[in-house]
């Protein structure tokens, strides 16, 4: 009699654990682009050709536009100014979602005073340390059909809730296959005026408390040279609204010229995009809006053509 018991419980177990397992296995076909923000961008195949940089240039660029008028496919493998500032850990992301054997890549690599700068305290102190507390620094691989350990460092949820979130309407932030992230925002001059103007006060009230800092600029010069080896690296900094560009300018001083430094010692080009700042719309003054992508991007690909 106890051996008939055991071997039902026994039974019972594992149908529960097969069917556990089933469920978190069906939930990974319900990843979607708005449920697992930056998913996309860890998954896939090798990349020849790479938008490198933070929020701005995750938002900003479109690869199918670069698809389109340079004839090579683009992967946008920007983050934001938390995961992705310049440093040994995103350098090596960007390696490990890199194609190895490409050898005619083109890179474009945006910059801005925040990635190259350290917030003071254990960011400015030891940079390196503080960049290994972000998850890219935790991701074995960044290509491949599934990317199960993004989810156990990313979802706060039990996977089958992915299932749940699938069918959720209403999501502000979609990131594309290409890595694109597509911000959706309420485009009418009111709300983007009250946007920019929280969004100007916080940047004002925190911009004090960083400094440029020698070891970003230091891996910023390194993985120009690693991409170097592969391809052609483009430098852009983006455009945005007149007054967080001059209170960049205004805090780090000297930006520009250090940015055309770099780019005559390393023998890439560099564009900075400020004369376009007023042909497009943003969503707080600091990102621009979705509906301007494919805008600034036809730029870049028309300047890359020149080039």
């Amino acid at each position: 009699m106890h051996t008939s018991n055991r071997k039902i419980n026994i039974a019972k177990l594992v149908f529960v654990v097969i069917f556990v397992g089933a469920m978190h296995v069906l939930s990974l076909y319900f990843i979607a682009p708005h449920n697992v923000l930056d998913y996309y961008k860890c998954t896939g195949p090798f990349q020849d050709n790479l938008i490198i940089g933070a929020s701005r240039a995750s938002q900003a660029i479109q690869p199918k536009v670069l698809n389109e008028e340079i004839g090579k496919s683009f992967f946008n493998f920007a983050f934001n100014g938390s995961l992705s500032k310049y440093g040994d850990v995103y350098t090596k992301a960007i390696l490990k979602k890199l194609n190895p054997n490409c050898q005619n890549g083109i890179f474009i690599v945006t910059v801005d005073p925040y990635s190259v700068a350290t917030k003071k305290g254990l960011d400015s102190e030891l940079p390196w340390v503080y960049d290994q507390q972000n998850y890219l620094n935790d991701l074995p691989s960044f290509v491949g059909d599934v990317n199960l350990p993004f989810l156990y460092y990313n979802y706060n949820y039990g996977w089958m809730h992915l299932i749940w979130d699938y069918y959720k309407k209403g999501s502000l932030a979609n990131t594309h296959e290409d890595g694109w992230l597509e911000i959706i925002r309420d485009t009418t001059q009111t709300k983007r005026d009250a946007r920019k103007s929280k969004k100007l006060v916080a940047k004002k009230n925190e911009i004090s408390a960083y400094d440029f800092s020698p070891y970003r600029w230091n891996s910023l010069k390194n993985l120009i040279s690693e991409l170097s080896k592969h391809g052609r690296v483009y430098m852009v900094r983006l455009p945005i609204s007149e007054e967080f560009y001059s209170l960049e300018n205004e805090h780090f001083k000297g930006f520009s010229s250090r940015m055309n430094l770099l780019a005559e010692e390393m023998n890439v080009p560099y564009w900075d995009m400020v004369a376009l700042q007023d042909s497009v719309k943003y969503n707080d003054g600091h990102h621009i809006n979705r509906y301007y992508a494919p805008y600034i991007s036809s730029r870049i690909s028309q300047w890359i053509i020149r080039h």
